[in-house]
């Protein structure tokens, strides 16, 4: 990991999480288009690694088997994107913004750790959609198009397998025993809600970019 030199580092990490379906790449990519900075996507992440989800979805007969094999190349994408983001930091970016499920602790924790060691801010952005009708019908809707990499979850046992290994990001805290900036927002109507703001402005900035309806401090998590 590269060492930082505090006195040049003015960075914010926007860490994205959610289930599969829950609108996470869309959202990034306008968060990106907004906000400008570098973006990760896990779904480029498994092509450079020669992931297929698809192929992984046929042996591992839809996630009943040959598991812990899935787990350990998942694992080394994980590990790439948070070198991507120390990249990012180290480049001076201002936003360094991951799209990727980030539904397990440890794998959070690894950004947390980046973020203390260059004194970035980490905004933790979780999406959902609690109509599972209409995750059902963005799952159908990537039929067919699994070459691209942000279609290639096509079929509903990649939800199911995420859901199983999903640890709520919204009370984590960090290094430092502080709370980042949590929002979550609601792909299907818009909405955006703070659960723990550290840093206003940018989490402001996040809203606008969202198209997200302005509120009165609104705690209650949306998902």
């Amino acid at each position: 990991m590269s060492s930082p030199d505090r006195s040049s580092i003015a960075s914010v990490v926007i860490v994205m999480s959610g289930l599969p379906a829950a609108g996470k790449t869309t959202a990034a990519m306008r968060l990106h288009a907004a906000l400008g900075g570098v973006l990760i996507r896990s779904c480029d992440v498994y092509h450079e690694l020669g992931i297929a989800l698809s192929e992984w979805v046929e042996r591992t007969k839809r996630f009943t088997v040959e598991v812990e094999a899935y787990d350990c190349v998942r694992d080394q994408a994980y590990v790439r994107m948070a070198r991507y983001v120390d990249s990012g930091l180290a480049a001076n970016s201002p936003f360094v913004i991951v799209d990727a499920v980030h539904g397990e602790r440890d794998k959070r924790r690894r950004l947390y750790d980046i973020c203390q060691a260059w004194g970035a801010a980490p905004i933790l952005v979780v999406c959902c959609c609690e109509d599972f009708a209409e995750v059902r019908r963005r799952f159908l809707s990537r039929r067919g198009q699994e070459l691209e990499p942000q279609h290639e979850a096509s079929d509903l046992s990649v939800f199911h397998d995420i859901r199983r290994r999903w640890q709520t990001p919204l009370t984590d805290a960090l290094p430092d025993g502080t709370r980042p900036t949590i929002l979550t927002y609601d792909t299907l109507d818009g909405r955006l809600a703070a659960i723990h703001v550290a840093v206003p402005e940018v989490a402001e900035r996040i809203r606008l970019a969202l198209g997200a309806p302005s509120s009165e401090a609104r705690l209650a998590p949306l998902c």
